[in-house]
């Protein structure tokens, strides 16, 4: 893996399915180089909610989610309300966490900080 650039500068890689899940120590290493609050969730599967003033702000964070989600060909589930966004990121294919899911997760906050 190559660690010289950041999770944000990567770019997603499709899984064919036949891709292991991360092991625990690397997702735990993963998750660290993360900037803002993420987690893993009960499900196994990254997780962080965002605050904003009304819904409108909220679901533009949640159109320029979907934007990169297709840039990235790697969609996370998003839920919208009113003053929130929660992100939820896991490799559907093999249910489990992949490098992809922190490198989407790393080009969210920069979406987010932008």
């Amino acid at each position: 893996m190559n660690t010289s650039c950041s999770l944000s500068d990567k770019k997603c890689i499709p899984c064919e399915g036949e891709t292991p899940a991360l092991a625990q120590r690397e997702a735990d290493r993963l998750l660290s180089e993360l900037q803002g609050q993420w987690s893993v969730n009960e499900a196994g599967h990254l997780y962080k909610p965002y605050k904003f003033p009304n819904f409108m702000a909220a679901m533009e964070f949640a159109n320029k989610i979907a934007i990169l989600a297709e840039q990235e060909a790697h969609h996370p589930d998003l839920m919208v309300a009113w003053g929130k966004c929660a992100v939820e990121i896991w490799t559907h294919k093999i249910n489990g966490l992949t490098e992809s899911d922190f490198i989407l997760a790393a080009k969210i906050e920069k979406i987010k900080s932008a």
